[in-house]
């Protein structure tokens, strides 16, 4: 079949088919799954192996499963792309479980649940397209229960086994301390997944390894002093200001010192500097491969596998800590936990530290402590419930910091798909050709700015939301030459994205009757090409996470009412809110903050425990 340019951006944004797949034709899996669909159904069983495809978290999941008589003998997803440290585990599980149970009603993975619903799904597909009956293998699978009474002595037990929780885990069993995480879903990682994979730092080895004739050297990103000199420009909040800025001088202390421990342990960064033509970062440090490319996810599992491999060291999955252990005198010794197994956990510790993230997926405590955000979504992990704030709030700790002010990005308006940097994958300045409306087409500045997303979304007024872009952006979400990815282009596999003929075309379908002056005006400093017609994504500006947590000092002890440390507890990440607030600064890097405070707590708990 002959496509013309033209034709073939239009039809970009159509789902996978017989004849275009994406921007890159055929593929194998394609194909194969192609012919399994366009074949008629059998009237009776045919043995053989089909392969079928479902819509999982970023795109298509294709699978594979092999049918002899009555039994499923093999089940592989055979390819994916789904986040690295989330989606895997479940395209890992899924298919094994339904083999080994002969089953697709086996439990979700929790944590990956989308993912393991679109395994199941294909399989489901796979069934009916051997001219089986999906009812002869839907029984139903439980969780064993094995309902034991469990009591661990260890030196520190982490609550939560997220990016703040793992960083710790695993500097802390490096130091040779035993470790007990427990983690409540099946997989480690809270949010860590999910996040852009850029470390801050004043000077690590990577950087001054690149730095051979100084032309960088003194740069803020380069020199603490000079970093903290720019940081007391950009404060909001004079009544919290510090001249020393304590809170922001550890998260860029530590996240050097946490860099160079990365690499001595194998965990990959992307290549530094600035080159024609190619994503580049000059001289931040990103986790290889890349942002949104799945380096977060690699050291993720890297750092879980890590707490594991070490004497006295473990994480426990599937268990929910109910309460802290404290003696009379406010002493804290331990938890107790719940697994999903029926197991009771007695934890005792010389340390606990919380690192349950934020509490985004509770309502209750978002309209409590964020009141102009009751009743918003929160684009974030589904386990974000505010456990370490309860429980830290239930031995004598308080909440610091409370405002409104959250961070906001673009998602997807259908799947809440997440689209931070939607808005510079065709780069910045007068090259871009992305405008972001409201419902009456009105421009409304940036969409990348979490600033700004944020205000617009809280703003009633502006109704829906969506993206306009031309051709331009369509090959960008492909593969992005500023920002590397490939993620996007799920927007244009899943039907998304919408083409239209002419702007009048836009206009008349969803009423933005201001879109043709805003585009003007735009195109006097950027550009939108018109020619082959525009795109339409509905967006939805998302909040992501809450960044007011439990009052801590310096050292990541959890501190009571009268500013005094709980003994025995401690607390880092979103658990604790946001250092840079804590600095009169707004929030700016969480993961950043969440993995060197980690790493911080480490440090100071191996020292007091020492």
């Amino acid at each position: 079949m002959n496509v013309s340019r033209r034709d073939f951006l239009k039809g970009s944004a159509a789902v996978l088919g017989a004849s275009v797949v994406g921007s890159f034709g055929f593929n194998a899996f394609a194909e194969e799954a192609a012919k399994t669909e366009a074949a008629p159904i059998p009237d009776h069983p045919v043995d053989g192996r089909y392969v079928t495809r479902a819509i999982g978290h970023e795109s298509w999941i294709y699978v594979a499963t092999t049918f002899v008589g009555d039994r499923i003998t093999a089940c592989n997803v055979i390819r994916h792309d789904e986040t690295i440290g989330i989606g895997n585990y479940a395209c890992a599980r899924i298919p094994k479980a339904i083999v080994e149970n002969q089953s697709v009603n086996v439990p979700n993975v929790r944590g990956c649940s989308t993912s393991s619903l679109a395994v199941k799904a294909a399989v489901k597909d796979a069934i009916v397209k051997s001219g089986r009956k999906v009812e002869d293998y839907n029984a139903k699978i439980e969780r064993e229960m094995t309902n034991e009474t469990v009591e661990r002595d260890c030196d520190v037990v982490i609550v939560g086994g997220g990016t703040a929780g793992l960083f710790a885990g695993a500097r802390l069993a490096e130091k040779g301390l035993s470790v007990v995480v427990v983690e409540k879903r099946d997989i480690p990682g809270g949010s860590m997944a999910m996040t852009y994979g850029g470390i801050l730092t004043t000077g690590s080895r990577r950087q001054h390894a690149y730095d051979i004739n100084g032309a960088v050297h003194g740069d803020p990103a380069e020199d603490m002093e000079k970093q903290i000199a720019t940081l007391k420009t950009q404060v909001i909040n004079p009544e919290r200001a510090n001249d020393e800025m304590p809170f922001c001088r550890i998260m860029y202390q530590r996240s050097t010192e946490m860099s160079d421990w990365l690499s001595d342990i194998g965990v990959g960064f992307l290549t530094m500097g600035t080159y024609e033509g190619v994503t580049s970062w000059g001289t931040g440090l990103s986790l290889a491969p890349g942002m949104y490319m799945g380096g977060v996810g690699y050291c993720m599992m890297l750092l879980a596998d890590r707490i594991n491999m070490h004497e006295g060291c473990e994480i426990i999955y599937s268990t929910k800590v109910t309460d802290i252990m404290q003696e009379a005198d406010g002493k804290v010794t331990g938890v107790h936990a719940v697994g999903e197994n029926g197991n009771q956990y007695t934890i005792n510790a010389k340390a606990v530290c919380l690192t349950t993230g934020g509490y985004g997926a509770n309502p209750d405590m978002v309209k409590e402590y964020n009141p102009a955000h009751a009743g918003q979504f929160f684009n974030g992990p589904t386990c974000a419930e505010g456990d370490g704030h309860k429980m830290g709030l239930a031995v004598g700790g308080y909440i610091d910091v409370i405002d409104d002010e959250l961070p906001a990005y673009l998602s997807s308006a259908k799947r809440k798909f997440e689209l931070a940097f939607l808005g510079s994958v065709n780069g910045w300045g007068p090259g871009t050709s992305l405008i972001f409306v409201n419902s009456k087409g009105d421009n409304l500045g940036s969409c990348v700015s979490h600033v700004n997303c944020s205000a617009q979304k809280l703003n009633k007024d502006n109704g829906k939301f969506y993206c306009i872009f031309d051709a331009q952006v369509v090959e960008a979400m492909y593969k992005s030459p500023s920002c590397g990815f490939t993620t996007y282009a799920a927007m244009h596999d899943c039907g998304d994205v919408v083409h239209f003929d002419t702007v009048e075309d836009i206009v008349k379908e969803y009423g933005l009757e201001n879109l043709p002056a805003s585009i003007e005006a735009f195109n006097q400093t950027g550009y939108i090409e018109t020619r082959d017609g525009l795109w339409v994504l509905e967006v939805d500006p998302t909040f992501y996470l809450t960044n007011n947590g439990l009052k801590t000092d310096t050292k990541c002890h959890i501190l009571n009412t009268n500013d005094e440390p709980i003994p025995g507890l401690y607390g880092a990440g979103d658990t604790c809110g946001s250092p840079e607030k804590k600095d009169g600064l707004k929030y700016s890097y969480g993961f950043d903050a969440a993995g060197s405070f980690g790493y911080h707590m480490a440090e100071v708990i191996g020292e007091e425990l020492a």
